[in-house]
C-alpha cells in the first residue's frame, strides 16, 4: 500500500486544520446578534414574498377568516352583534369564540383606503409581523432558560424555513397569534418564577382571557396559565398584593388590558355557558337548521356521511399515525387550496422528527440529573411540559373527531401543533449541543447538514416549484 508522503500528511494536516477552523468560525458568528437579524431578515423577506405573490384563499382557512373580517366590516363596528344571516363560509358568528382577530382586522380594512386585494395583502403583512414578534419572544424565553444563542438561531434558521411556519406567516390566520400567545405565556411565567411582580401576573392573567378570544386553541393554555398563576400568587402573596400597592402607567395599562379582558371572555364563555350549555356553539344552536344547511361544515358533515365507514383504530396506532401525520404536514402542506405535485425531499421529514424525539429523549437524561439542584433545569423541564400538553389536548380533540366521524384526518393539520414545536425544537437543539459536546466540529457539520437540507429539500425552493401556489390553477 502506498503510503502519503510528508508533504500530502501536510497538505490534508492544513486543509482539516483550515476546515476545523472554518467551523469554530461559524459557530461563533451563530452566537452574534447580527447573525440573528440576518436569519431573522431572511424569514421576513422570504414571507414577504409570499404576501405578494400565493394566490389570496390558498392558505388553510384563508377565505373563511377574509369572509369574517369583511363581514365586520361591512356590518358591526361593535365586536358583538346579534344579528347575521348564516352563508357557505359564515355559521354563525353573533356567538364564535374566538373572534377578536377578525373584529382588530375589519377595523384596519375600515382605515385602509385600498382594494379588497390590497387590504388582504396589509392584513398578511401583519401576519409576517406578528410571525416576527413570536420569534423574537421565544428567543427572550430560550436565552432565560439557558440555551446558547448559537443554538437559538441555529434553530431558528431552520424553523423559519418549514413550508407551514412560512405560509402561516405569510397569510391572513389568527395562528400566528397562537406563537405569540404561548410564547408571551411562557415568558410571563419564567419571569414570575424568578422574580413575582404585580405586573407580570397582571398581564398573564389578561393573556388567558384574552388569548381564547383570539384564537380558541389558546383556551387550554388560557387555562394552564391560570393554574400556574394561581400556585405562584399563593406561594407569593404578599410581594404580589406589595406590587399593586404601588400603581404606575404599565400596571394600570395592564389592568385596564385585564378588566376588558374579563368583560369580553365573560360575554362570550360565560355567556355561551349559560345559554347553550358549552364554550363552542354550533350554527344550529343559534339559528336553527334550515338556516344553517348550506354551511359549509354542514355541506362537509353530508359529504362525509356518504363515505364507507373506516374501521376503528386502536388508540397506540392512532397516535403514531396522528404525530406522523402531523408532522409531515408541517413540512409538506397539503391543504384545501394547494394540491401540489412537487414534494420536499422524501427523508427530510424523517430526519426532523428523529432529530427532534431523539433531542428531547436525551433531554430527559440530561434533566433528571439536574433537575432537583438547578432552579434553570427545573424551568426548561415545565415549559417542555406546557409545550407537550398543547400537543396532547390536540391529538385528543382529533381523536374525539375520529371517533365521531370515523374519518381520519378531519380537523387534522400541523399547524395546530406548531406553537409547540416551535419551542420544542430548539429544546431538543439544545440537548444535542449537550450530547456531542465533546465533538465540537462534529456538532457544527451536523447542524449546517441539517440545515442546508431544509433549505433545499423544502422551503420556498419547492413552494414555489408548484405554480398553483400563485396561479391557483
Amino acid at each position: 500500500m502506498k503510503k502519503d508522503t510528508p508533504r500530502q500528511s501536510v497538505g490534508m494536516g492544513l486543509s482539516v486544520t483550515k476546515l476545523t477552523s472554518l467551523l469554530y468560525k461559524i459557530r461563533d458568528f451563530m452566537g452574534t446578534s447580527l447573525a440573528r437579524w440576518i436569519v431573522l431578515g431572511l424569514f421576513v423577506m422570504q414571507a414577504g414574498i409570499l404576501v405578494f405573490t400565493v394566490q389570496i384563499g390558498t392558505p388553510p382557512d384563508e377565505t373563511n377568516d377574509i369572509q369574517f373580517i369583511q363581514y365586520y366590516a361591512n356590518h358591526s363596528l361593535s365586536p358583538t352583534f346579534t344579528k347575521q344571516q348564516p352563508t357557505y363560509y359564515l355559521g354563525d358568528k353573533t356567538r364564535e369564540v374566538d373572534y377578536l382577530y377578525h373584529y382588530a382586522m375589519s377595523l384596519v380594512v375600515r382605515v385602509l383606503p385600498l382594494s379588497p386585494v390590497a387590504e388582504d395583502r396589509a392584513i398578511r403583512l401583519i401576519s409576517v409581523a406578528v410571525g416576527l414578534l413570536g420569534f423574537l419572544t421565544l428567543a427572550k424565553v430560550l436565552k432565560l432558560l439557558g440555551l446558547s444563542a448559537a443554538v437559538i438561531t441555529a434553530s431558528f434558521l431552520l424553523l423559519t424555513n418549514l413550508p407551514m411556519v412560512l405560509l402561516m406567516s405569510s397569510a391572513i390566520n389568527n395562528d400566528v397569534f397562537v406563537w405569540l400567545g404561548m410564547a408571551l405565556g411562557m415568558l410571563l411565567l419564567l419571569r414570575l418564577w424568578r422574580k413575582p411582580s404585580a405586573i407580570d401576573m397582571t398581564w398573564l392573567m389578561a393573556l388567558s382571557l384574552i388569548g381564547g378570544l383570539v384564537k380558541r386553541t389558546l383556551l387550554p393554555l388560557g387555562m394552564i396559565f391560570v393554574v400556574l398563576g394561581a400556585i405562584i400568587f399563593v406561594r407569593n402573596t404578599r410581594t404580589i398584593l406589595a406590587g399593586f400597592k404601588r400603581f404606575n402607567w404599565q400596571l394600570c395599562l395592564a389592568a385596564v388590558v385585564f378588566l376588558i379582558g374579563l368583560g369580553l371572555f365573560t360575554e362570550r364563555v360565560g355567556g355561551n355557558l349559560i345559554h347553550y350549555g358549552s364554550v363552542t356553539v354550533t350554527c344550529e344552536q343559534v339559528h336553527g337548521t334550515a338556516p344553517c344547511y348550506d354551511f359549509w361544515s354542514n355541506v362537509r358533515a353530508r359529504g362525509l356521511a356518504q363515505l364507507p365507514p373506516q374501521p376503528s383504530v386502536p388508540i397506540p396506532f392512532f397516535v403514531v399515525r396522528w404525530l406522523g401525520e402531523s408532522f409531515f404536514n408541517i413540512v409538506d402542506i397539503q391543504t384545501q387550496g394547494w394540491h401540489h405535485t412537487v414534494r420536499p425531499a422524501r427523508a427530510l421529514v424523517p430526519l426532523l422528527v428523529f432529530l427532534l424525539i431523539g433531542g428531547l429523549a436525551y433531554g430527559f437524561i440530561y434533566e433528571k440529573k439536574r433537575f432537583a439542584g438547578d432552579e434553570i433545569s427545573r424551568h426548561r423541564v415545565y415549559i417542555a411540559l406546557i409545550a407537550l400538553f398543547f400537543v396532547l389536548v390536540h391529538m385528543a380533540t382529533n381523536y374525539s373527531t375520529y371517533r365521531h366521524v370515523k374519518v381520519f384526518g378531519i380537523a387534522l393539520n400541523g399547524r395546530y401543533i406548531l406553537p409547540s414545536v416551535l419551542p420544542l425544537a430548539v429544546l431538543s437543539g439544545f440537548y444535542w449541543s449537550r450530547l456531542l459536546a465533546r465533538r465540537p466540529r462534529l456538532l457544527v457539520a451536523l447542524a449546517i447538514g441539517v440545515v442546508l437540507f431544509t433549505i433545499l429539500g423544502s422551503g420556498l425552493l419547492v413552494m414555489f416549484r408548484n405554480p398553483q401556489l400563485y396561479t391557483g390553477q
